[in-house]
């Protein structure tokens, strides 16, 4: 991956804890390097297929100088994700901050935090059976292009499938999206379940009739496993209504634990059915 590198930008702005730090201004250096494929720009020598490094200089001055946080690993967390959705063509980035004069007793060069964001391609299985099914993956895919942190948001077609795990009654209307996004595992599970209370989904029994259920089937290449999410989504070789949309997606990719390529599972998947 290419890389564009700028190395201690000096901005002047009030950053910190302390009552004084609120009202004087104090010196912080920013080092970013952001990943990017800048190939076709270095073909066409044309800034216009690149980010452009001036443009991110001025960005990192203006929300440095335009906000005043506590922390700055607040700083340095918030800017790298603003950078990254307003530089789309950026893959990735890694933001030091340094803070050479922080008010602390002693000798030292500065102080710094480090932080690392990326842009991840995500697969998203929607669902609905209760209501205006068509209306509620419309708002779906309406509120994923509607939030920033979210883009080349793309559906597959809709189908019709028979309710999955003996609980649900009526026909549910199922799709998968493609799309890129910043936020980190956790994050993107608190804005889908956002997403999903707006198109009215109570959480009343396992696999339920639902106004709108939206689940995660890959974030990347990886794996995740927590209490509350679990990534490759556990149960999508055996669910035809998900692996159909999503072969019509991104029909080899390899699933990061099983090692099999989504119309391999698809494959599978309708021997068993």
């Amino acid at each position: 991956m290419d890389s564009i590198i700028i190395k201690d930008l000096e901005a002047l702005a009030c950053h910190g804890v302390n009552p004084e730090e609120k009202i004087n201004k104090q010196r912080f250096l920013f080092s970013v390097e952001l990943d990017e494929d800048f190939e076709e720009a270095a073909f066409r020598d044309d800034v216009d297929y690149t980010v452009s490094y001036a443009a991110v200089k001025k960005y990192i001055q203006a929300f440095c100088e335009g906000n005043c946080f506590d922390l700055i690993e607040t700083l340095a967390a918030r800017l790298a994700e603003n950078i990254l959705i307003e530089f789309p063509r950026a893959n990735a980035i890694e933001l030091t901050v340094k803070k050479p004069d922080a008010p602390m007793s002693g000798k030292f060069d500065y102080v710094a935090v480090r932080v690392k964001r990326k842009r991840t391609r995500v697969y998203l299985a929607l669902g609905s059976s209760e209501g205006d099914r068509n209306g509620y993956l419309d708002l779906a895919i309406d509120s994923l292009k509607g939030d920033k942190h979210f883009t080349n948001v793309k559906e597959s077609g809709r189908l019709l499938t028979q309710p999955y795990g003996g609980v649900a009654k009526g026909e549910f209307l199922n799709s998968v999206v493609e799309c890129d996004t910043v936020y980190a595992p956790a994050k993107l599970l608190e804005a889908l379940q956002s997403i999903e209370k707006e198109g009215g989904r109570v959480r009343k029994e396992r696999w339920g009739d639902r106004t709108l259920d939206i689940d995660i089937i890959f974030f990347g290449d990886e794996v995740v496993g927590s209490a509350d999410l679990c990534v490759p989504h556990p149960d999508m070789q055996n669910r035809l209504f998900v692996l159909e949309p999503l072969a019509e997606l991104c029909p080899n990719k390899l699933h990061p634990l099983l090692k099999k390529r989504v119309r391999d599972l698809l494959a599978e998947a309708s021997a068993r059915a």
